[in-house]
């Protein structure tokens, strides 16, 4: 294995934006009232805490123990058991389409900002690509919070905003195999294998 802490720390990046994924989906579920499983919710929260407890020992040492390797195993192989029901059967509601999208959107707002943070870090160069794409994130998720506090409030949100809703889920759902193959680079990067 190679210990590259960088190829390490985008390995965190990738897990923490999956963990993500998983939190604001249910999150967005309860907003909007959908069904919500409280019990994923509290596991990934849980997962949340935990990783962001490595996090900063991580960045601050520039090394990943194997005591930490452990707990990330655990943390990986849970969080690619919630994966594989973040897609609800289809056909979908509004509702549901928009807790996969929002949920999808800030799962890669956060690897954007994790990668962006990782240059930093590590004094690696970073595509400028990276930097671009955190005011299209920024955007795209101040439409997803309108959206949310909208029905939440039980009113109807404008529909310039529902539009792009649907080929956004489309997108998603295109990546969806990618997306569960992601945990074997994620064990790789991380070297938990």
């Amino acid at each position: 294995m190679t210990n590259d802490i960088r190829a390490q720390y985008n390995g965190l990046v990738l897990l923490t934006g999956y963990l993500q994924r998983v939190f604001v989906a249910e999150t967005i579920h309860e907003r909007v009232g959908e069904a919500f499983d409280q019990k994923r919710y509290d596991l990934a929260k849980a997962l949340l805490d935990e990783a962001y407890t490595i996090i900063p020992v991580v960045e601050e040492a520039k090394i990943i123990t194997l005591e930490q390797k452990k707990q990330l195993t655990i943390i990986a192989e849970q969080t690619e058991l919630l994966m594989k029901d973040y897609f609800p059967q289809q056909p979908l509601s509004f509702n549901l389409k928009l807790a996969i999208v929002g949920s999808s959107l800030y799962g890669e707002q956060h690897v954007n900002a994790g990668i962006v943070r990782l240059g930093e870090l590590f004094k690696a160069e970073v595509n400028k690509d990276f930097y671009h794409r955190m005011k299209f994130y920024e955007e795209r998720m101040k439409m997803i919070d309108y959206l949310v506090f909208t029905l939440n409030q039980g009113e109807v949100p404008e529909e310039q905003f529902m539009k792009p809703i649907e080929p956004w889920f489309l997108d998603v759902m295109k990546n969806k195999d990618l997306m569960l193959e992601d945990f074997k680079q994620i064990a790789q990067l991380l070297e938990l294998k």
